[in-house]
């Protein structure tokens, strides 16, 4: 009876010393990932059991890693009653942190926004020239984004904003963040393709916001500028419409043929011409005498009619 007491006790010894051995077995994790501030045993090992919940190092940012050499691991590990030994093709572990990131059109956005209050105006556009942005926020956390503090230089045409995120943490992170500025300002363009001589009404132009660095000082910006002008030069659909292109709409094209009048006291007398140049109502244009071949200089009356004028008064109708 007592050899058998001493069997099972011995038995008894095995399956204790067996279960220690399997509840001491620690392996590591295939995927090394967290979520929270912290890394713990238990997100690195299989087996860590009452030490899992045990904090060994901070997380990096979401979305980034870091990274430890499997011997200072194992040090720590063994230090806390983990026994853990990495093989040779162990030489680092590495550990991520689970990250969503913040679309660059919601960051673009957000300082759209803070630029508009800033300059009182939405006549502005504006292009980020950070590279590389890449703002995350965890899994836990809400993709809230915002402007913490902004600066900006129209003349230099940048800004330059720090944001924080998630904006409704207690401690959010920083980023800085850079751009270009560029001042926009509507003017009036060709609603269709304008060809040389065609008169300009209302319904022949369009308005299109343009940067102002753009706009020169000879390009038109009010309407009433440009209406009942005519182009010198064809202007295409869509374009700016520059001042000195502009004149009046051609009342006589070169080449028609046209009645030339001359008056001189109570005498009137007409011959046929032909226009040889383009010009406006008012305009003083030279005209050849059909019959005679001879070449005057005559002001336009209408689109049927030329005048001859005496020197005196050709000089004060160019001046």
């Amino acid at each position: 009876m007592k050899h058998i007491t001493y069997i099972f006790a011995f038995l008894l010894g095995l399956m204790a010393i067996s279960a220690v051995s399997e509840a001491a077995q620690v392996t590591l994790k295939n995927t090394l990932t967290v979520e929270g501030d912290e890394i713990t045993f238990g997100d690195v090992f299989h087996g860590a059991e009452e030490k899992t919940e045990y904090v060994i190092a901070s997380s990096p940012a979401p979305g980034k890693n870091i990274t430890f050499k499997a011997s200072s691991l194992a040090f720590v590990a063994r230090k806390h009653g983990l026994e853990w030994n990495p093989s040779r093709s162990i030489q680092r572990v590495t550990v991520i942190r689970r990250g969503q990131r913040i679309p660059e059109q919601q960051i673009t956005e957000e300082i759209y926004a803070a630029l508009e209050t800033e300059l009182q105006s939405d006549q502005f556009e504006m292009a980020l020239t950070s590279r590389g942005l890449n703002i995350q926020v965890s899994v836990n956390e809400l993709p809230i984004i915002e402007v913490e503090s902004l600066s900006y230089s129209l003349r230099k045409e940048t800004f330059s904003a720090i944001l924080v995120a998630p904006a409704d943490a207690e401690n959010p992170r920083r980023y800085r963040v850079a751009g270009k500025i560029y001042q926009q300002v509507m003017v009036p363009v060709t609603a269709h393709l304008m060809r040389a001589g065609e008169e300009i009404r209302e319904a022949d132009i369009d308005y299109k916001m343009v940067r102002r660095g753009k706009v020169s000082r000879n390009v038109a910006i009010h309407i009433d500028d440009i209406l009942g002008k005519s182009p010198r030069r064809t202007i295409r659909t869509g374009g700016l419409i520059n001042l000195n292109n502009l004149g009046e709409p051609v009342t006589i094209p070169k080449g028609k043929i046209i009645a030339v009048t001359l008056k001189n006291g109570g005498i009137a007398l007409s011959i046929t011409g032909r226009a040889l140049e383009d010009g406006a109502e008012g305009d003083v244009i030279r005209v050849e005498n059909i019959a005679s071949r001879k070449i005057v200089q005559a002001q336009i009356i209408n689109a049927q009619e030329v005048r001859i004028i005496s020197p005196q008064k050709r000089l004060a109708a160019i001046q």
